[in-house]
């Protein structure tokens, strides 16, 4: 039995570390200590390896903890029919014997049998490799079409499987054991790390060389001079940067999970931060998921649906029951889609009979799609000898169905204008009776009759419209894309507070040239009547125009949007498994304020690891710096390879705790978003990190050199020297957990465990006899702690001074949708 995933990441973090350049520096000065008979010293970095390893494999598996709940979230969504309730449960949960329910756009959760249903169209290519579609129906014998196989995608119907195979014991399972053995591919920011750590490993290992000449030449002692050379090695081996760089996305992909947006994949949680240009569905995303039938126009006349349901004596007229009948029995029954449910409400308060209802039966579907923008259903009576045919869908698409004069389409277009004005969601209801012989092939050989227009309610969701200012101030430009009229989009939009004086519709995407739409989409922020399709053209525009895309889609056509986009959002609540697949981020709540957080969070996320890596930098060079300036002064030698180790297990815990935890500073989303080729380890962070560590570097050699013009103990000295130097790397890092002036919460309850425990771990080195000996100081008088103090109040005083160098631009609008307003 293969062992269990936690055991398993513990074995692999257990062989990076031993293969760890810090590890092998800390065994060869080891080693040398035990050549030259110092054996506390030896004693001293195998208790630092043993330190650093856990210390290491903890931060490790806290971070493939955080990735593994990740996944759980993310996984797969089946929706289960037990004890005749719905559940959604993840695919891994489900169980022999349970009922799944199935629509289009689903992935097959697992194997079975349809036992339900009027069949399914499904594409098996992920099992055969070839996209041949496959009719499944229901059959009282096994093996002659009801099988239903892991991973197939249902293209049209809906229907109730039974499980009978579940995870690596279906066919998909035994297919796919393989790919756990395949090694993901590395994010931006991991590769830019280990580029960027190469680079100094090699310039560490050049110093180290000189360190190890120099200590020959000057003092004579190879031995001496390689220890020399490792505690400098050690000190320049930036083996930090990895560990920041993965806990930080990991946890902050955790927390951004935790409101509401599950990610997929750890590396958009870098490229969210550099968002330009977010395209936004309106239903279900801006707008609430639930609809209200508000308006119907039937005839020549128009009623408000408050004078017809619950009013008193209203007694509807025959043509208002034909149209609530026709919109229900255009209806999916139990499809959950909002809209839908609209109608059979409507057509229930009304007292119209229900689609499912004993006498009617299902017998053809002709679906919507992006050339009939419009759903038929024909159902047969059973006691008349007829079928019963409605239809309802876009007002054009039904208006041409029924083939309507000229005179009367333009009257109910002007209806439809007005209707949408007033952000009302517009459609067209027909019906029509056809005799008990085959239907044709295509609905429009029906003589579908007109029965009406029907004005739907979808009510913008609370906090909209403060989101669309955020996106705004932050300088991401918000795109409104709906299937719905360019009236109801423009007024939609106007509530929102997206500029809608120009509103493009969708055919405008697919037959204008790229050059006239390179130019319309820098003007246009409103997309009415857009089919899935056209949006991956937008995406493709607005990519070559050099923005960085966000777009978001529920449907199966709108996968390949998504996945060209820089940033796919699926919805989680109502999107299919295709769409969730080929996004990068899975909105739990489908909610528009949730991706302008995780914006932030993404922000917030480069903030900090820009603020860890600075002090990680002005961390390491007064270490170096201090291995080299006795050696060009004569001085005694003040760090080894123990002190340096005990610096780095101070310097790791100081950037987990107090820089992962810093909150966004309060003008995080007033700044442009971060420029796309912008560099984690930047010239400026590098420049200010080491301007930051100089000055930390010059106070400690100033006090180590006047502790020996005053003839201070060589121990004593040391001891002084070193508790400045801890204490200054406090300073640093309270200076640059915050480069904003303004920005408050600097003691939060990590800042507060890291700063305590440094300074104890300080006080029981330098006060508990046992390790100061170990450590080769001296007693360290209370002279000797004020200008321990002195040196970390002058650091944070000329750090504090430095801060503007790292000010992020702030304050800069996006042009576009200013001009456009």
């Amino acid at each position: 039995m293969a062992p269990p995933d936690h055991q398993r990441t513990l074995i692999s973090v257990s062989l990076d570390l031993i293969k760890d350049p810090m590890f092998a520096l800390l065994l060869a000065g080891g080693g040398l200590y035990s050549i030259l008979g110092a054996w506390h010293e030896a004693a001293l970095l195998l208790l630092f390896v043993l330190v650093i390893f856990a210390l290491t494999v903890g931060q490790s598996l806290r971070t493939a903890h955080a990735l593994e709940a990740l996944g759980r979230l993310a996984a797969p969504r089946a929706l289960a029919l037990r004890n005749g309730k719905r559940y959604w449960v993840a695919s891994a949960e489900l169980a022999r014997g349970d009922s799944v329910l199935l629509a289009e756009g689903n992935r097959v959760p697992a194997d079975g049998q349809l036992i339900d249903g009027e069949g399914l169209l499904v594409d098996e290519s992920a099992l055969t490799g070839e996209f041949q579609p496959v009719f499944k129906r229901i059959q009282t014998t096994p093996g002659s079409g009801a099988e239903m196989f892991c991973g197939a995608l249902v293209l049209s119907g809906t229907g109730v499987m039974r499980v009978d195979a579940v995870g690596d014991d279906t066919r998909l399972g035994a297919l796919g054991q393989a790919m756990r053995q395949l090694t993901p591919e590395r994010a931006p920011l991991e590769s830019q790390t280990r580029r960027f750590i190469l680079r100094f490993m090699w310039v560490g290992f050049i110093l180290s060389l000189a360190t190890w000449a120099l200590y020959v030449h000057m003092r004579g002692g190879w031995f001496e001079g390689l220890l020399a050379g490792i505690a400098l090695a050690m000190s320049l081996l930036p083996q930090d940067f990895p560990v920041i760089v993965t806990i930080f996305s990991a946890m902050e992909a955790k927390r951004i999970a935790g409101d509401g947006v599950l990610v997929r994949k750890l590396s958009v949680v870098e490229t969210l931060g550099k968002t330009t240009v977010l395209c936004a569905d309106k239903t279900g995303t801006m707008t609430t998921t639930t609809m209200a039938v508000r308006q119907l126009h039937v005839g020549s006349t128009s009623l408000d649906t408050s004078d017809l349901v619950g009013a008193t004596g209203a007694n509807p007229a025959p043509e208002v029951w034909n149209l609530a009948e026709t919109l229900a029995l255009a209806s999916v029954p139990d499809s959950g889609d909002a809209m839908e449910d609209a109608f059979r409400s409507f057509a229930s308060e009304l007292a119209v009979r229900p689609p499912a209802s004993s006498s009617l039966k299902l017998t053809k579907a002709y679906p919507f799609s992006s050339a009939r923008l419009a759903v038929v259903h024909a159902w047969t009576a059973a006691p008349e000898n007829f079928i019963l045919i409605a239809c309802k869908g876009a007002p054009e698409a039904v208006f041409k169905l029924c083939q309507l004069t000229p005179d009367r389409k333009a009257e109910l277009e002007a209806e439809v204008r007005r209707m949408a004005g007033e952000g009302l969601r517009v459609l067209a209801a027909a019906s029509a009776r056809w005799p008990a012989s085959p239907l044709p092939d295509n609905p429009e050989d029906i003589p579908l009759q007109f029965a009406g227009l029907v004005g739907l309610e979808n009510p913008l969701k609370e906090g909209v419209s403060r989101s669309v200012a955020a996106c705004d101030d932050a300088g991401v430009r918000v795109l409104m894309l709906t299937g719905d009229h360019p009236a109801t989009a423009r007024a939609i939009a106007r509530q929102a507070g997206i500029p809608a004086d120009l509103v493009a519709e969708g055919d405008v995407l697919e037959r204008e040239s790229n050059e006239r739409l390179s130019e319309l989409v820098k003007r246009v922020c409103v997309y009415a009547r857009v089919k899935p399709e056209q949006k991956l053209r937008l995406v493709q525009l607005l990519k070559q125009q050099g923005a960085i895309v966000a777009m978001t889609g529920d449907g199966v056509n709108d996968a390949p949007a998504l996945r060209a986009a820089h940033v796919g959002i699926a919805m989680g609540g109502r999107g299919t498994d295709v769409a969730r697949e080929a996004a990068d981020l899975i909105l739990t709540r489908d909610d528009f304020s949730d991706i302008l957080n995780a914006i932030r969070q993404s922000r917030r996320l480069f903030d900090n690891l820009s603020k860890a890596i600075v002090y990680i930098v002005a961390a390491h060079v007064p270490i170096a710096g201090l291995v080299i300036l006795p050696l060009l002064f004569g001085w005694p030698e003040l760090l080894r390879p123990a002190h340096v180790a005990f610096l780095e297990i101070v310097i790791g815990p100081l950037c987990g705790l107090a820089f992962e935890s810093v909150a966004g500073e309060p003008d995080l989303m007033r700044r442009p978003p971060l420029p796309v080729a912008k560099p984690l380890f930047s010239l400026r962070t590098f420049l200010l990190g080491f301007a930051q560590g100089l000055a930390l570097l010059a106070a400690v050699g100033m006090l180590y050199g006047w502790l020996q013009k005053m003839q201070s103990p060589a121990d004593s000295a040391r001891a002084t020297a070193f508790c400045a130097l801890v204490l200054g790397n406090l300073a640093l890092m309270i200076n640059n957990r915050a480069t904003h002036r303004h920005h408050t919460g600097m003691w939060d309850g990590a800042t507060r465990l890291a700063i305590a425990s440094t300074l104890a771990l300080l006080v029981l080195t330098l006060e508990w006899p046992a390790l100061r000996r170990l450590f080769e100081f001296g007693p360290l008088d209370v002279r000797g702690w004020a200008a321990a103090w002195l040196v970390a109040a002058t650091v944070w005083l000329v750090a504090r001074g430095l801060r503007p160098l790292g000010q992020p631009l702030r304050a800069q609008k996006w042009l576009h949708c200013k001009t456009a307003r």
